[in-house]
């Protein structure tokens, strides 16, 4: 990424250069959005990344924060354990400062109690948090940068709200935020508007398309790993352009460089891969033998120990559910997905089996009645085993909403009880609430929810 030839390591000297040109001389700034379009958040991810290292080139400390915003009640609230989590674990950043002879150390605990309070004001808390760490941790001279790029967003006017409070608080001193918005789209018009003197909005004309289609060529054409890349980059064109011929033609391409690569792994890749552009054709008569031979071949390759094909079966399994839903195979689907989160169970990757559970529940609600009740108990028990951590930034507001109702409705009021204490505990006081807003969003309810990423 840092070589010069690199075609994606000019795009992110383009975006660093835009920064240092257009940002860095101005301290007043306490807020800077970036427009860019959908399918350069990636890119802009790498970016994140880079400046997160000794290897980035913005004078600036910059820190990027993935936390998932549910509601503005608790998004400050998730910061701080976040911030306070990725801290505890960033051992080689500690181990980098004792070799160097700086023996600096952050008092958290303050916080990491602060943040536990029902009641606290989390906004003024994250800030005060943000001071803290800059003052122990970071040169006096240099300005700490929050880089903030949810995996999703699921509220975008309480992101609003929630970066309006912020902005009127007071950002201390040497502190400011980093957004992403969608170009065209412009979600925080309205926040820039109301603070102009110490906001900033970028945008950089990147080509993306002749940067991803260089970097898929990049290598030994000959090797089979240089053709599976080329072979996706033209499936996807013949998706995008509803040709069905081409992207049949460079599917064959990929089976055939896979399996000559000798790989378990790269193959049922390609199988996978294959088979998920096709559901753009609806061609289920091409999709499900293809998913059942890809999943033949990721269990050889796991055989014989390559764990890289565990997440291949557990993806591979989603598909063969997806795939059975919109045939409207209602049982081979619930089966399919409850399959899907055993596996995960099974490989230990319990977090990855919370979705499709709740797919399973779902989907039998209406359909399979008879088969809701032990879902949906299944599906609790597991995340309910799962650390506070990991369920902060699951879907599992969601589900401990539907097994309290359910628990409601059949008169277990005790039960219901302890299950609101429980997700109270992990999620906030208003965890019900922000569930069904979550609800609302996944059911399509605006455009403006969407993930921006």
């Amino acid at each position: 990424m840092l070589s010069e030839h690199n075609p994606i390591a000019e795009l992110v000297h383009q975006i660093q250069q835009k920064w240092v040109d257009e940002v860095s001389p101005f301290p007043k700034l306490k807020l800077t959005r970036w427009l860019i379009n959908p399918d350069e958040a990636r890119l802009y991810e790498g970016f994140l990344r880079l400046e997160s290292t000794e290897h980035g080139s913005i004078p600036e400390i910059l820190v990027a924060m993935l936390t998932p915003f549910l509601s503005e009640m608790n998004y400050s609230q998730n910061l701080i354990r976040d911030w306070i989590k990725n801290y505890r674990e960033d051992l080689k950043t500690q181990e980098k400062l004792q070799q160097k002879g700086i023996n600096k150390i952050w008092d958290h605990q303050p916080f990491s109690a602060g943040a536990e309070l029902r009641d606290n004001d989390f906004d003024k808390l994250l800030l005060e948090m943000l001071s803290s760490f800059k003052m122990e941790m970071i040169e006096r001279d240099r300005k700490l940068v929050v880089a903030l790029f949810p995996y999703s967003i699921h509220n975008m006017q309480g992101m609003r709200n929630w970066l309006s409070e912020m902005l009127r608080k007071g950002m201390p001193d040497g502190i400011s935020f980093m957004i992403f918005d969608h170009t065209g789209e412009n979600y925080y018009d309205k926040v820039f508007e109301k603070f102009p003197e110490i906001t900033k909005t970028l945008h950089v004309n990147l080509n993306m398309d002749e940067a991803v289609s260089k970097i898929a060529k990049m290598g030994n054409p000959n090797s089979p790993e240089v053709k599976f890349r080329e072979c996706i980059l033209e499936m996807g064109k013949a998706v995008q352009k509803n040709d069905q011929a081409r992207l049949d033609h460079w599917g064959e391409k990929a089976l055939l460089a896979t399996q000559q690569s000798g790989l378990k792994s790269m193959f049922a890749s390609a199988h996978l891969v294959y088979a998920g552009m096709l559901f753009n054709f609806k061609k289920f008569e091409k999709i499900d033998p293809m998913l059942q031979k890809g999943l033949r071949i990721a269990e050889q390759g796991l055989k014989l120990n390559d764990a890289s094909c565990k997440p291949l079966i557990i993806q591979l399994y989603g598909y063969m559910a997806a795939s059975k839903q919109l045939q409207k195979n209602t049982l081979d689907a619930i089966k399919m997905y409850e399959k899907q989160g055993d596996i995960a169970v099974q490989y230990q990757l319990p977090t990855m089996a919370l979705t499709p559970y709740q797919q399973a529940y779902t989907l039998s609600r209406k359909k399979m009645p008879m088969l809701h009740d032990d879902l949906l108990k299944k599906t609790f028990g597991t995340g309910i085993s799962l650390p506070k951590e990991e369920l902060v930034n699951s879907s599992f507001a969601m589900i401990g909403l539907d097994f309290y109702v359910w628990q409601q409705n059949h008169q277990k009021h005790n039960e219901a009880e302890e299950t609101d204490n429980k997700l109270t505990d992990i999620f906030g006081k208003d965890w019900k609430t922000q569930a069904k807003k979550t609800m609302a969003h996944y059911s399509g309810n605006t455009k403006e929810t969407e993930a921006l990423n």
